[in-house]
């Protein structure tokens, strides 16, 4: 080996031929050339050699012909890159210097090589004389001829695949992320599983707060590095298919059916539905299908964007088989999947959500935190591609960078506001005087933003005001006014933009996406601001906010106020913010008022107190919302009318009634209660007596489960002999709305007291068992039971609740093992109730010791504390869950402080036993 540090040679076997013509010419020219083929063999840890030579050789050259960088070259390619990129300054860094070889076109070239200026060669002709020289001196050549026509920034708009070329700043991110898929000891394994005992990764995740730019870093920087190859060397695969991106959108399965038919199936073939049940049913279908398409030295890569819709968007219905889809796969040593996620950092607490892929969580998923780009990648971001376009933008650098400084949205707003001055350049050169004259990068954001709303306003009458209400109806409203961006159908949009009027909102729309609407006038310049994206997923088109630094606030103001980027939209969203609470609990009360019944609808519709709110929003005539409130409307108008004629005397009553949002069945509740208050005759839960026994509680197989399936995987309890002690007895129903009702309307007139009515979510009061009531007023409802009555009420134990459910039986359910139809309330059950409402208590048989409704119509609070501080423990199925969490094992915890429509409570009465020994029992989750 030569005394000097040698030239790395990098090139392709089916370009041997030339790669032999330039290590002879250049060994003639006096270079010392490492070329693999005389120096290392191919073997289990070829890439230590590899990394070895590339650390210490003193320029790298990579060939490039008609099979462009594939394998070999582009493993090598990503070692000298990360040499390049490490040092922070040009004179330490690894010189780079691509060659294509004869009429390759320069698009061969990979995107993170656009940098460097690229020679052409023709094997047999001299090498040309500026790469020779810059080779024997150790020369750093960066290309500087311009190559790009048109703007090289693209605003507020986030980095696609397209944009790699552009995509500058992120480089060493890239790499550093990308190093974290396959086996982390970077030698090929022969097993997906990495049998050969070094860290294996198929899942990685791209971690970053709001803005961060974790979607274009995987779509810019990781995908076209793994199409050329980088991913292996730790992987052992070639080629690479790309499932997706995909967002989880609110159906989850259903994007997920379309993007592997898109990659899979010929159009003619698909049958998304068919895939998406088989999806919905069966875990181990993902991973069997991808076996079913595998191809020779090929990996599927699936991309998720936006992670976190799994949490804000996805029920539990949809989130738990595409969990146990994803997981099945991954841990599938046959199938050749690998997973790539981007998440913001506020939605990490919430993987445990995702029982199974929690569970491979810290050994299979390879986690990298992108933080805040660094002052020298935004000036790459800046400087690069003005470069690759020809462009002078020294005189707005030193100001930009120090305008973006720790700013986590830093790359879209230098982004846009590059585009903003190449629009207005002048012989190339980006303008410093304009750049201060609208204020700098913030102002130039808000400045920008509003003057498209002002070529809006005067292209379309009230598009202002309607632009405004699009983007409020795309921002989810969160505290301390750090909001963000939701994603919503473009049907949505178009209502919200229109207000009815589907050609104003169409209009609106296309202006913000940056298109032209027919109907505006030609001469109505729209400019290149965009503040809206819209994207098609299978047969729905979204819309969505261009990026989150528009409703972005930086710091505080010397008032101490936030000081946001784009004032104009948050100060709507200030004024209005109020109104994206009141439009989610009008969507949810309509829902509930269009799957009831005939007769029982008229218990769902809005009352007087909501309709005042609610007067605020305009929904379109037509729809679900907007019938609904007529019909409230309508309602609550008749209500009126009868009340007034016909029950004048009651004006007190009814006064009293509306102010606590009852039902004017209560009209004569006050004369009653007062009477039973005089009579020291409280409405008190009837009981029953049971005696001391002993019984085996929890999960027991061929009782509460079937033979072959495992407690532990239904998540139940394990079993555990227990004996009751002392004798008490159970409240013989749930405690009903009526005897709640009196106990908050005898505290109403103590001062201080902090005692509401209950929700009762339109299901109806009096005799129906009390809902929305957290274990604490619960705590407090039998403190004061026990107080006006003198008897010794409380919460059953866990252990006391369960022996009375089971009646005395050895079975399942409270009355058996038969199904629970015509036997309870339950979401399964087929009765006027089911998965409707509560039902009012004693609808159903009475169990073996007398006691009513022990499963389903509510959950059940008791005394014992769950698995933290914070939990407790809630038992019997509701009127909305299935069979299973009718057993008499079931369980789950529950906040304390959670109040539901799902959740009552019944009181018991009697000695307390022995306390439950601490872990015995198994928390178990509720989804619903």
């Amino acid at each position: 080996m030569a005394a000097t540090p040698p030239i790395f040679l990098s090139y392709s076997r089916c370009d041997l031929a030339a790669a032999d013509e330039l290590y002879r010419q250049l060994n003639m020219a006096g270079a010392g050339v490492f070329k693999d083929d005389r120096a290392i063999r191919s073997s289990d840890r070829w890439l230590d050699q590899l990394q070895q030579a590339v650390a210490g050789c003193r320029a790298f050259i990579v060939l490039i012909g008609r099979d462009g960088v594939q394998r070999w070259v582009g493993a090598e390619v990503g070692v000298a890159l990360n040499r390049h990129l490490s040092p922070h300054g040009d004179a330490a860094r690894l010189p780079i210097h691509p060659v294509l070889l004869g009429d390759t076109p320069v698009q061969s070239l990979p995107p993170f090589l656009a940098l460097f200026q690229a020679e052409r060669w023709q094997p047999g002709a001299p090498i040309p004389a500026g790469l020779l020289h810059a080779l024997l001196h150790d020369q750093l050549r960066l290309d500087s001829h311009p190559r790009f026509e048109g703007c090289p920034f693209l605003g507020l708009g986030a980095f696609k695949r397209e944009h790699a070329e552009l995509f500058f700043g992120r480089r060493a991110e890239t790499l550093q992320a990308l190093a974290g898929l396959g086996d982390q000891q970077q030698t090929s394994p022969d097993k997906l599983h990495g049998g050969n005992g070094h860290g294996y990764h198929r899942w990685l995740q791209i971690e970053g707060h709001s803005g961060s730019g974790k979607s274009s870093l995987v779509h810019a920087g990781l995908l076209p590095m793994v199409e050329h190859g980088a991913l292996w060397p730790r992987t052992g695969f070639g080629h690479w298919r790309i499932v997706g991106p995909m967002m989880p959108g609110r159906d989850p399965l259903t994007r997920l059916a379309e993007a592997v038919e898109a990659e899979f199936v010929d159009e003619a073939q698909r049958d998304i539905a068919r895939r998406r049940d088989r999806f919905m049913h069966d875990p181990s279908t993902l991973a069997l299908d991808l076996r079913g398409f595998k191809q020779r030295d090929t990996g599927f890569l699936l991309v998720i964007d936006q992670f976190e819709e799994l949490f804000t968007l996805v029920d539990a219905a949809q989130r738990q088989p595409f969990d146990a889809l994803l997981a099945h796969a991954l841990q599938d040593a046959e199938c050749p999947l690998f997973l790539v996620t981007t998440i913001r950092v506020d939605f990490l607490d919430r993987i445990g959500e995702l029982p199974h892929l929690s569970g491979l969580y810290n050994a299979r998923c390879k986690r990298y935190l992108l933080s805040t780009i660094t002052s020298a990648g935004l000036r790459e971001a800046i400087e690069m591609p003005a470069q690759l376009a020809g462009l002078d933008v020294s005189g707005i650098t030193a100001a930009m960078l120090e305008s973006a400084s720790g700013e986590d949205g830093a790359l879209p707003l230098v982004e846009n506001a590059l585009l903003q001055l190449w629009e207005e350049r002048t012989d190339n050169k980006l303008s410093s005087a304009l750049y201060h004259a609208r204020k700098g990068l913030a102002g130039m954001l808000s400045s920008g933003a509003d003057a498209l709303l002002k070529r809006i306003e005067s292209a379309v009458p009230a598009g202002r005001a309607a632009a405004l209400e699009l983007l409020f109806a795309l921002t989810k409203i969160n505290r301390g006014s750090r909001h963000t961006r939701q994603r919503i159908t473009r049907a949505e949009a178009v209502q919200a933009a229109g207000n009815g009027n589907a050609a104003l909102g169409e209009q609106v729309l296309q202006m913000l996406i940056g298109q032209r609407a027919d109907e505006v006038p030609s001469d109505a310049d729209t400019g290149s601001v965009r503040l809206v994206t819209a994207s098609v997923e299978g047969d729905t088109a979204y819309v969505d906010l261009i990026h989150e630094t528009l409703l972005r606030a930086r710091g505080a103001s010397g008032a101490g106020t936030l000081a946001p980027f784009w004032p104009t939209l948050h100060a709507y969203i200030e004024a209005n913010r109020d109104r994206d609470v009141l439009r989610q609990q009008l969507d949810l009360q309509a829902q509930r008022w269009q799957r009831g019944g005939r007769i029982t609808r008229w218990f769902h519709l809005a009352g007087w107190g909501q309709l005042l709110d609610y007067r605020r929003l305009r929904p379109m005539a037509h729809s679900l919302e907007g019938r609904f409130l007529a019909r409230s409307r309508r309602v609550a108008w008749m209500q009126g009318a009868v009340v007034f004629v016909l029950f004048a005397a009651l004006v007190q009553a009814l006064w009293w009634v509306t102010v606590n949002g009852l039902p004017i069945t209560y009209l004569f509740a006050q004369p009653r209660w007062f009477a039973a208050q005089l009579l020291r005759q409280i409405p008190e839960p009837e009981t029953v007596p049971m005696r001391p026994g002993t019984f085996t509680m929890g999960c027991k197989v061929g009782r509460d489960v079937d033979a072959e399936t495992s407690c532990v995987a239904e998540g139940l309890p394990v079993a555990r002999v227990v004996k009751i002690t002392e004798p008490c007895a159970m409240g013989k129903f749930a405690v009903t709305f009526w005897q709640y009702d009196y106990y908050v309307w005898a505290h109403r007139p103590k001062p201080g007291a902090e005692v509401g009515y209950p929700s009762d979510a339109g299901f109806g009061r009096g005799d129906r068992p009390v809902i929305n009531v957290s274990w604490h007023e619960a705590q407090a409802y039998v403190a004061w039971l026990a107080e006006e009555s003198g008897k010794a009420y409380r919460l059953p134990t866990e252990e006391e609740w369960e022996y009375a459910a089971r009646g005395g039986r050895e079975a399942r359910y409270p009355w058996g093992d038969a199904a629970p139809a015509g036997r309870a309330n339950c979401g399964e059950c087929g009765d006027p109730f089911s998965n409707r409402s509560t039902a009012p208590v004693g609808s159903y048989e009475a169990n073996g010791f007398g006691l009513y409704d022990m499963a389903g119509n509510v959950w059940q609070w008791v005394a014992d504390q769950g698995a933290d501080e914070a939990a407790r423990v809630v038992r019997g199925g509701s009127w909305y869950d299935g069979a299973r969490g009718l057993r008499a094992a079931d369980r789950f915890d529950g906040s304390a402080d959670l109040a539901h429509d799902l959740i009552g409570f019944r009181v018991c009465r009697g000695s307390p036993i022995e306390p439950p020994v601490a872990g015995a029992l198994d928390a178990v989750s509720l989804h619903h």
